[in-house]
């Protein structure tokens, strides 16, 4: 089992605390679904969290370059901006509950309000960074899905606030069952809360700038701490270096413009942060597997195919 992270309530301050509105549509799709061998979506990202329940049958899983073999019962949940696949390799039928939520309104809702900055439940969730969740499916949250799934079918602003609910339950759940409790309690300026703020800093640094150029010193200088100390940490919390971040959350952005619009590759590498045209096909294809202009046939054919369902 792959694991990756109680709300603490204080009372409500409406002259200082921002209000969140639970009327909010976040669920894009929420059904019961059927895949039948043989079939195969390529490699593709969503900027929403994708959550999967096998029911029955079985599924591959292509997630960030790692392949993964699912079966009835396990539960997966792939993050925003994740490069994934999924196909079958066995004959028969794969049926799943398949939901994609908007994480936004999630952001709004915070574990420990006594720490500065303290995650949200979707970023405790991910921390430590990875870029998908795996676990085997309990009675809990077989029935938080199908609550999802019957209150998105009814489309009233109750029902779609009841989703809402449901989703931040399932997310609070996870994290009861994949974080330990010192992680949710920790106090202001513990070594942990440090590294999380510089970290988040890091990420939303890459987010910001990724259309420019990017130097790992700036962000270590802004932080005040050394470069050999920021890339130790954040590797330690993402599993990743910093350098294959940037050009990771880079190929994601590119293949949203490549869906989305329709922008000459060139147009997208400068939008993207690539040097040139040259570097952005060899850096997509190391990524991917494709070159750009490969994919983006791939992706726009497979998509339009697959919107009933994908």
């Amino acid at each position: 089992m792959n694991t990756q992270n109680s709300l603490s309530q204080k009372p409500c301050d409406t002259d200082t605390q921002e209000k969140a509105f639970l009327g909010i549509p976040t669920i894009v799709s929420a059904r019961l679904e059927s895949r039948t061998y043989p079939y195969s979506f390529a490699k593709h990202i969503h900027k929403t969290v994708e959550l999967y329940l096998l029911d029955t049958g079985t599924c591959c899983m292509d997630i960030s370059n790692q392949k993964l073999t699912f079966c009835a019962g396990d539960l997966i949940m792939i993050y925003p901006k994740i490069v994934h696949s999924f196909y079958m390799e066995e004959a028969g039928d794969c049926t799943f509950r398949h939901i994609h939520f908007d994480p936004t309104l999630f952001f709004k809702y915070h574990i420990n309000p006594n720490i500065p900055n303290s995650p949200d439940i979707l970023t405790t969730l991910i921390s430590p960074f990875s870029y998908y969740l795996h676990l085997r499916t309990d009675e809990k949250i077989s029935s938080l899905a199908d609550d999802i799934i019957a209150a998105t079918k009814e489309e009233s602003s109750l029902s779609i606030s009841m989703a809402n609910l449901y989703i931040a339950e399932t997310l609070i759940y996870l994290i009861q069952l994949t974080h330990p409790e010192p992680f949710l309690t920790q106090e202001k300026d513990t070594h942990i809360s440090s590294y999380l703020r510089y970290v988040s800093y890091a990420l939303t640094y890459i987010h910001e700038n990724y259309d420019q150029k990017i130097r790992i010193p700036d962000i270590a200088a802004q932080l005040n701490i050394s470069v050999r100390y920021l890339n130790k940490i954040f590797f330690q919390h993402m599993n990743t270096s910093i350098l294959q971040y940037i050009n990771m959350y880079r190929i994601n952005q590119a293949i949203d413009l490549m869906t989305d619009t329709d922008l000459t590759l060139t147009e997208i590498a400068v939008q993207t942060g690539c040097k040139d045209s040259q570097h952005f096909s060899k850096l997509f294809k190391n990524t991917i597997g494709l070159p750009p202009n490969q994919y983006r046939k791939l992706i726009r054919h497979e998509v339009k195919n697959d919107s009933r369902t994908e």
